[in-house]
């Protein structure tokens, strides 16, 4: 039997949307999430000056903080592998459903579950390698070329009002 690539996106669609609701007891309020005190980290995914890429956890100062975001894309991707890529362009990802294990090119392996924030900035080299262990939907957050992922996590939020 032969399957078209729409056929398999459609399948992870509903498997992630089954996996999702599957996930709650019907019969069991849902608890507030646990999240850390007051630190966001950012799984960081880079390349260096010689095009080797490479993984670190950057802590994220301070909170509320405004982001210049080109665009907003929402994916899900069926099981699989994503063989050696770079990334497109500076991008935030925020993994909703499922579990991934990346590979960059320095051989370091990193699990990326639920919840998880990547920011991917591997644009030259070799990249990466995407291992998509179950079905996943993310969240991809495009960023303008010019934004600087490291100034804007070490910098202190602004005393402006965000939320308008």
């Amino acid at each position: 039997m032969k399957t078209d690539r729409r056929t398999v996106l459609a399948a992870g669609t509903v498997l992630t949307t089954l996996a999702a609701a599957g996930a709650r007891g019907a019969d069991k309020p849902l608890e507030p999430a646990k999240g850390p005190s007051g630190i966001m980290e950012v799984i960081h995914v880079y390349a260096d000056e010689h095009g080797v890429s490479h993984v670190n956890r950057v802590k994220v100062v301070g909170s509320p903080k405004p982001l210049p975001v080109e665009s907003v894309i929402a994916s899900s991707i069926a099981q699989g592998v994503e063989d050696w890529h770079k990334a497109p362009a500076k991008t935030f990802t925020i993994n909703v459903v499922g579990d991934i294990e990346a590979e960059v090119s320095d051989g370091t392996k990193v699990k990326i579950g639920k919840g998880d924030l990547v920011y991917l900035e591997d644009l030259t080299g070799k990249g990466h390698v995407t291992r998509l262990l179950t079905p996943v939907a993310n969240l991809f957050i495009r960023m303008k070329p010019d934004f600087d992922f490291l100034k804007w996590a070490s910098e202190p939020p602004t005393k402006k009002n965000i939320w308008g």
